[in-house]
């Protein structure tokens, strides 16, 4: 068949390598393999009774037409008060823009503001896509090292030496992925008075800033005096009320970027589904016993599977953040891969080869504590069996 030449843009962004090793453990459990799965970075648990049984309840009531695009004003509502209680900040409802999970929210601000050639800043390793979504609006990605040596924590000025004149944005992610490092208020703090400088954009990739562990604290970069004007903060339902599936997040957006996302947001989406977005609301505004008690759980998961780590000598930074951990496996003298494929094939485990996050992920795995205590309890015990061949 003959046709016209299509864009080549897609040829240069691959398929997510966390789908790659999703699409192994569905393909091992259709053969009736059991297998325990760190790979996939989502809460396993139940979305609480209560956000269901309100979103029931509007199918009911008969909310299943559009909404305006923007979204809900009593979910955005919801997003301004709970900023306000968590972090004392005001946001104006108006500057919320309801979007479906974060994935189309930074989608949405990288394709509003880029120009072609435009360069995107980020540290990695990194969350997979940064990379396709800096270069689908036409710009660039250009990355900084996250060192082990250095606890994986943000260094403002390695960040100096990659800043350009065509310098945009900067995403940062904290709680971090695939590290669950936190990033420290003095380093953001430089950071933001770069932004400023230099004058780029911080795209505030906060899908993870209620997983807090060790008495850490999340320090939104927003609050930097000056701030305000250049920061794009992300959030999402989707792993703080195990709302992964429902696909519902936000984009709350300088005063005078707002409408520029909007119609960025109305030719991708239109808007986001109704009934989901009044479950989204209840999440919100609700009590939020259901995420401590979440926090309370994954901490307890986090140290089980660092005693394992420590056991195996796999040495691990101590994550502070998120549901991850990031251990080295240089030791066993294979690639990143090669040990995730070793796992997987004589372990029954999947974790994701840390290079999927840029080459600064070389050398380490990614595994994701979403599984019950017992169930992390038995995969490790396979990982001791295993690991002894090598």
């Amino acid at each position: 068949m003959k046709i016209k030449p299509l864009p080549r843009k897609l040829e240069k962004i691959n398929f997510s390598p966390i789908k790659e090793v999703a699409a192994k453990v569905e393909e091992a459990r259709k053969r009736g393999i059991k297998i325990w799965n760190f790979s996939g970075g989502r809460p396993d648990l139940d979305t609480p009774a209560h956000i269901k049984k309100a979103t029931q309840q509007a199918i009911e009531d008969g909310l299943v037409h559009y909404t305006p695009s923007i979204g809900l004003s009593g979910l955005r509502e919801a997003v301004s008060r709970r900023y306000e209680e968590d972090y004392q900040l005001k946001i104006d409802p108006d500057e919320v823009i309801v979007t479906a999970g974060s994935t189309e929210a930074i989608y949405v601000a990288l394709q509003a503001i880029l120009s072609e050639g435009d360069e995107v800043l980020a540290p990695q390793p990194m969350y997979v896509y940064y990379d396709g979504w800096s270069l689908l609006g036409g710009g660039r990605l250009v990355t900084f090292p996250l060192l082990e040596k250095d606890d994986f924590s943000l260094n403002a000025e390695e960040l100096r030496a990659h800043i350009g004149p065509k310098t945009k944005a900067l995403i940062l992610t904290s709680p971090h992925n695939p590290t669950g490092q936190v990033f420290e208020e003095e380093e953001l703090t430089k950071v933001a008075e770069m932004a400023i400088q230099e004058d780029f954009f911080v795209i505030s990739d906060d899908v993870y800033n209620r997983f807090l562990y060790d008495d850490a604290k999340h320090f939104p970069i927003v609050k930097v005096p000056g701030m305000k004007e250049r920061t794009i903060i992300i959030g999402s339902l989707s792993k703080t009320y195990a709302m992964d599936g429902w696909r519902i997040g936000y984009l709350i957006s300088p005063s005078h970027l707002t409408s520029r996302f909007l119609k960025m947001h109305q030719y991708t989406v239109n808007c986001c589904n109704t009934f989901v977005q009044i479950g989204g609301q209840v999440a919100l505004s609700g009590s939020q016993e259901c995420v401590r008690d979440t926090v309370k759980e994954f901490d307890r998961r986090r140290l089980l599977l660092l005693s394992y780590l420590d056991e195996l000598h796999m040495p691990c930074v101590r994550p502070r953040g998120a549901f991850y951990v990031f251990p080295s496996i240089t030791r066993f003298g294979l690639t990143s891969k090669e040990f995730s494929d070793f796992l997987i094939d004589e372990a029954r485990v999947a974790v994701v080869p840390g290079d999927s996050f840029g080459p600064g992920g070389a050398g380490f795995v990614r595994m994701a504590y979403c599984m019950p205590y017992e169930e992390i309890e038995q995969a490790m015990e396979s990982v001791r069996t295993a690991v002894k061949k090598l």
